[in-house]
């Protein structure tokens, strides 16, 4: 419990959790269930080049998002890079995307051969506006790459009539929409194709790797054989390939993740409501819902909104949070456009929406690092900044003018 300004750590004090609190997932596969699907590995020694326990994790991803094809693959990068260059309506040519969303996206565009095209944002999904998408298609425009977001898929309807009436080739970055419907549909099967993380931080953890759903059987075929160089048999290539592969460890890791996939949602589900109940009453702060409406969520995320009202800005109270050693960060900031990393080519009209909700949310600590009861801690910290909002503004203006 803080009492003083000087007992905040990044004042010099004591912070509240003398472990991290990080914001991802963290949810190691159980170590029983890894063995047992890695077991087989070793007796085999099959360790790569699309073994027994990829295309054992391909079938089981198939039932979960009720597609025909899944192409697993090193890391969601590698995915989204190949697919793009597969599908790229003309090389060199615009990927549209937004500009709320994490810093690597745009650079896959680039390593695929094509410029990034940002567009402005639903200020209620967070996801590409359907109206700026269509705004911005000419001549130029390659594909349209839509993120979907923590608290809401995408606009899939209006985007697949968009790619159907102008042509152009719609795919769908879903990392944050496992175990996600629209619709009452998995997200997995829109589009002409999805890609998914396995990375240690999200959902389903295969400590590193991803994968493409898809309902396109050619397609699917097309990506297999680019993930392995584009070999076709016998060393023979249909083309310039790349080493894609997911191997039969990293494999063995998302298959017994997903063995607890559900429990893991039922742990998100309640650290969410946990999160809800403890800040419900703090005035200046809001977070963004997960709707009652029928669909399935995977909680993955708390986001927290810090308004006008609030007495210290966000960035301040990301920085006192990250002196307790919660490791809150702001939340998709500063937007892609503004990112002193943009190239200079790249075509960016006025994004209003963008540029105000990159000023607003915290991406708050979540996952299996977040303990019973830290919920309660950190809104208690809230509390803390709102009631000594004076003494902190005083004391961040010493520390900057000692």
């Amino acid at each position: 419990m803080k009492r003083h300004v000087c007992d905040l750590g990044v004042f010099g004090g004591p912070p509240a959790f003398s472990t991290a609190r990080p914001i991802g997932q963290l949810a190691s596969p159980d170590p029983g269930q890894f063995f047992r699907h890695a077991k087989g590995m070793f007796d085999r020694r099959r360790l790569s080049n699309n073994g027994p326990l990829v295309r054992e994790l391909e079938n089981r991803l198939c039932d979960l998002h009720e597609v025909p094809h899944v192409v697993a693959v090193a890391n969601a990068s590698l995915g989204l890079i190949i697919l793009m260059q597969v599908l790229a309506r003309q090389p060199g040519g615009e990927a549209i995307m937004p500009a709320f969303t994490y810093a690597g996206l745009p650079h896959l565009a680039q390593w695929a051969g094509l410029r990034p095209r940002f567009c402005d944002i639903d200020a209620f999904t967070h996801a590409l506006d359907p109206k700026s998408v269509a705004g911005a298609i000419s001549n130029e425009t390659s594909l349209i790459l839509a993120v979907h977001q923590v608290n809401s898929p995408c606009f899939v309807a209006e985007f697949e009539q968009l790619s159907a009436t102008s042509g152009v080739p719609l795919i769908f970055d879903s990392v944050h929409g496992a175990h996600c419907t629209y619709r009452g549909r998995p997200i997995g099967g829109f589009g002409l194709a999805e890609v998914f993380s396995l990375h240690a931080t999200k959902l389903l953890n295969g400590f590193e790797g991803g994968y493409v759903t898809t309902r396109d059987g050619g397609l699917a075929e097309v990506l297999r054989r680019q993930r392995n160089f584009g070999i076709i048999d016998d060393g023979v290539t249909a083309g310039i390939g790349m080493n894609a592969k997911l191997n039969e460890i990293h494999a063995a890791a998302a298959l017994a993740c997903l063995d607890g996939l559900d429990g893991l949602v039922e742990r998100n589900c309640a650290r969410y409501r946990a999160y809800s109940d403890a800040f419900t009453g703090i005035e200046g702060l809001d977070w963004v819902r997960y709707e009652n409406n029928g669909e399935q969520w995977n909680y993955e995320f708390f986001l927290l909104e810090v308004d006008d009202d609030f007495p210290l800005s966000r960035d301040q109270a990301v920085e006192i949070l990250r002196g307790e050693n919660a490791l809150a960060r702001p939340y998709y900031s500063p937007p892609l456009h503004r990112s002193q990393h943009c190239p200079d080519f790249v075509s960016t009209p006025e994004l209003p929406v963008t540029e105000r909700l990159a000023q607003r949310f915290i991406q708050m600590p979540v996952g299996e690092s977040l303990l019973p009861g830290d919920e309660r801690v950190l809104a208690e910290l809230f509390r803390f900044m709102r009631g000594h909002a004076p003494d902190i503004h005083a004391a961040f203006s010493q520390r900057r003018n000692p």
